[in-house]
């Protein structure tokens, strides 16, 4: 494109009362009009309520289960989806002996190293 026929664009895009900003092209700006009403006065207090985590894959939610003037909001946060499972983590340490059962005896005990051997007869 040229830089004519750019310009000339321009200048029409500028002028057209669609685009223009006021002031633009010579109008003059307008007087300010009156002041509109108060509005509804807002809450005097927000306060946190609860949190719960709801199902995963339902949308999240907000309650108010105070007053118009003093909120207090309980939030509803959705599960995150499961994650996948995790490595296998390292073999823990060797747990007490237990009780000897009800039908077996052993004579004997026998602790070597990391290993405990009963002699059961």
């Amino acid at each position: 494109m040229n830089d004519e026929i750019y310009q000339n664009a321009l200048q029409k895009i500028e002028c057209d009362s669609r685009f223009r900003p006021i002031g633009c092209c010579g109008g003059s700006r307008g007087v300010t009009g009156p002041t509109g009403p108060t509005g509804p006065q807002g809450p005097a207090t927000i306060t946190i309520g609860t949190t719960t985590t709801g199902e995963p894959g339902t949308a999240a939610s907000v309650t108010n289960s105070g007053t118009n003037q003093n909120n207090i909001l309980n939030f509803v946060i959705p599960a995150g989806a499961t994650g996948p499972t995790g490595s296998t983590g390292p073999t823990g340490p060797q747990g007490e002996i237990g009780p000897v059962g009800a039908t077996a005896t052993y004579q004997s005990v026998i602790k070597k190293d990391s290993m405990t051997i009963f002699v059961i007869h």
